[in-house]
């Protein structure tokens, strides 16, 4: 029994998971942007020290150079989604949106790389999934906001559907291209490639970039850290994986980081446990032991 793929995606879910709880008061205090184009940068950085350790290929054919292209581009769209989603809504209501994304990279990976999985293991990534959107909503808060007149439903809801759509691409095309060509240069196109698409349009957005602050600053850098070992983790589960099966199955696991997250917001924030967070726990849980038993 193969159990590596699943205590990596613990560690990488607990790594996204933090980042992406920190990111509510940064994304306050500078936007969505500046954090996109910051956090790529700089988990960029440091996810290029895998690469003197892992094999890579600078020969690569005009479909693979193709495919780094859409991972840099897709990259930066699904981060300054992301935090959009977060500085505009809830992170109860949209962060289960947003990792809902392993449903497209499953997608993807059945349709264009060839992954086959038997309805069980189907049945056991739809209870993760249907887990992480339980465990990270509050149902309360949502029936407060659909009988509010005058309200919208859900604030940052459309950004957080792209964002997914954007990550399951984004992944999946990650984990092609690194069992392919190596790891290195889809390193920098899904960090520093991502980055490179937002100063671009730097010109046509036209941020604005705040004065350097010891508090924002050192949030980011600790965010940029969680996101660096988050990515490797992936790298390397996907590079020295026997089957390509683990893409998705790594892809599901960085989807629980919506259960870490809203766990610190449980434990750190005082919200109330609800009853269908308890279900999510338990689907969670039962999805994951399921999923580990259909693909050892």
């Amino acid at each position: 029994m193969n159990i590596t793929p699943f205590l990596l995606g613990i560690v990488m879910a607990f790594s996204f998971g933090t980042s992406d709880f920190l990111s509510k008061g940064v994304t306050t205090k500078i936007g969505p942007y500046r954090t996109t184009v910051y956090i790529l940068t700089l988990s960029g950085l440091g996810a290029l020290i895998p690469a003197f350790f892992l094999k890579s290929s600078f020969a690569i054919s005009t479909l693979y150079a193709a495919v780094l292209v859409l991972i840099a581009v897709t990259t930066f769209l699904s981060f300054a989604s992301l935090y959009r989603a977060y500085n505009r809504g809830m992170l109860s209501l949209t962060a289960p949106i947003v990792n809902s994304f392993p449903a497209f990279s499953v997608a993807i990976s059945v349709v264009f790389l060839g992954v086959t999985f038997s309805a069980g293991a189907i049945v056991a990534l739809a209870a993760i999934i249907g887990g992480i959107i339980l465990v990270s909503t509050s149902l309360s808060d949502l029936r407060r906001r659909i009988f509010t007149r005058n309200q919208p439903l859900a604030p940052g809801v459309g950004s957080a559907f792209l964002a997914s759509i954007f990550f399951g691409v984004s992944w999946a095309a990650f984990g092609f291209a690194t069992q392919h060509i190596g790891y290195l240069l889809p390193a920098i196109a899904v960090r520093l490639g991502g980055a490179a698409v937002g100063v671009a349009l730097i010109p046509i957005m036209k941020p604005k970039f705040p004065r350097v602050s010891g508090g924002w600053v050192r949030t980011v850098l600790v965010m940029a850290t969680l996101e660096t070992v988050g990515l490797v983790i992936f790298s390397l589960g996907v590079t020295i994986a026997p089957s390509p099966a683990t893409v998705p199955i790594l892809a599901t696991f960085g989807g629980i980081s919506a259960a870490v997250t809203v766990a610190y917001a449980i434990v750190l924030l005082k919200e109330r446990l609800e009853l269908n967070h308890i279900i999510g726990v338990i689907s969670l849980i039962t999805g994951v032991v399921t999923l580990l038993y259909l693909t050892s």
